[in-house]
């Protein structure tokens, strides 16, 4: 018997009500003020989830309010503002319980009880001082951790691949033995670096702390744990309920950018967990293929580019305009506060992370930023000996490049944040973003006009 192969070819269907936003180039593009935004539009009409499904303390997402009062958010999803949401926090995230804790309190002081309802998987897997000590000490051993914002997020996801991670049902449950054998197997791992695992200081929240004697890193950990087990939940249910109901809106918050990828980043600065789509068919289990969700959003920086770490990108800037954007537009790590580098818009390496991500939208951001007289320079292509190259996350390929620029006029920033919808933006800007769009081959989706979360419209 021949079977028909046609019969069982089926395309992936839409989700209604469903969107993920992901960062197109190597971070802090605006993802959270997107999210948040969708969010606070999402909640207008029903229920919805705001599901972060990768990283942890490492993510920086930082809202400004109409107050002036800006708050960067690590572990909590950016729609936790918003009173109606449910904020999940899933298996594919690495959880620091003292850190979200200590987050959610700063949450609290700032919106009170119009806050979203917090819950985590219980298969969430634990990023505790240890990690963050054992990190710290490592550093002192190998260049390769140079990049690293010392939260422990990397021995955290290598503990699941050596496999003996320490989970959030191991705190819910109080799994003691299996704690105190972690402490020891990190002891070990310090010691045979040099170093006491107890006298280890280690970044928080809240400043510095010392790991301590086992007897203390468990007086501590008990105490935090108190606090998140009643958002500790069993996901399978919740998520198969919820998904399978589209009029409950999902919107998926990716911690990190494409471009900080293990697979798809400039080694080493690339972060541990899946920043693509398909890291969400991993953290659910299987329940939601990424594929069906209906606007699957990258976010680009719409004027320039900012990198922090080691990376050299082709285009980095090293003038005048560089700092100058750096002060105006705060460009300073959230989590780590270390000072990121300006570059020029690099249309090769986005269109590489655009063909490795798969979406189906463009949102463009920092579309103000612009300075007059002050041409607006996009890399098109790059040149190794005057052959033309594709792009390659390797370093040592982007050192021998040369990028090879284009030059569209600038506009009135201020006349941008203004702007309502697309056709009130200013000429030049309406030129710039349907050029990248073009080029991109993507749907214009939505257009960031300040840094307040109000200044944004959609534009389909």
């Amino acid at each position: 018997m021949i079977l028909n192969k046609n019969k069982f070819r089926k395309g992936s269907k839409i989700r209604k009500n469903s969107v993920v936003v992901a960062g197109g180039e190597f971070g802090d593009e605006g993802k959270g003020k997107l999210t948040d935004a969708w969010v606070g539009k999402f909640a207008k009409k029903g229920r919805v989830v705001v599901y972060r499904d990768n990283g942890g303390a490492n993510a920086g997402h930082t809202l400004e309010f109409e107050n002036g009062k800006r708050i960067a958010l690590h572990q909590l999803a950016s729609g936790v503002f918003v009173k109606k949401a449910i904020v999940f926090l899933s298996k594919g995230m690495v959880i620091h319980p003292s850190d979200l804790v200590e987050e959610i309190n700063q949450v609290k002081i700032v919106a009170g009880k119009n806050t979203a309802k917090i819950l985590i998987d219980e298969m969430a897997v634990l990023a505790l001082d240890t990690h963050r000590a054992f990190e710290a000490v490592l550093k002192t051993w190998e260049e390769g951790g140079r990049g690293s914002t010392a939260k422990g997020i990397s021995p955290a996801y290598s503990d699941v691949l050596l496999r003996h991670p320490l989970r959030v049902r191991d705190l819910a449950n109080w799994n003691q033995e299996k704690i105190e054998k972690h402490y020891r197997l990190y002891e070990a791992l310090v010691k045979g670096l040099g170093a006491d695992l107890a006298k280890v200081e280690v970044s928080s929240s809240s400043g510095k702390v010392m790991v301590g004697k086992l007897d203390m890193f468990i007086k501590r950990l008990k105490y935090f744990t108190d606090k998140i087990r009643p958002m500790v939940i069993n996901s399978t249910d919740f998520l198969k309920k919820n998904w399978a109901d589209e009029k409950v809106a999902f919107v998926f918050e990716k911690a990190m950018a494409i471009g900080l990828d293990a697979r798809w980043g400039i080694y080493p600065d690339i972060t541990a967990s899946d920043t693509t789509f398909e890291g969400i068919r991993f953290s659910s289990e299987g329940i939601i293929d990424p594929d069906e969700i209906e606007k699957r959003v990258i976010v680009l920086k719409g004027t320039y580019m900012s990198s922090v770490g080691s990376r050299k990108i082709p285009t980095l800037m090293d003038n005048e305009l560089a700092e100058k954007i750096r002060t105006d537009c705060k460009e300073f790590g959230a989590t780590t506060g270390r000072v990121r580098d300006i570059a020029y818009v690099d249309l090769p390496a986005i269109k590489f992370y655009r063909k490795v991500s798969r979406p189906n939208f463009l949102v463009q951001t920092h579309v103000d930023v612009t300075y007059p007289k002050t041409p607006i320079k996009i890399c098109v292509a790059y040149k190794i000996k005057g052959k033309k190259v594709d792009y390659r996350p390797d370093q040592e390929f982007l050192n021998k490049v040369s990028p090879v620029y284009i030059e569209m006029s600038s506009w009135d920033g201020e006349k941008v944040r203004e702007a309502k919808k697309f056709d009130q933006l200013p000429k030049n800007a309406k030129k710039f973003l349907n050029y990248l769009c073009s080029e991109l081959e993507l749907p214009l989706l939505a257009v960031s006009t300040g840094p307040g979360r109000n200044h944004w419209f959609e534009c389909l």
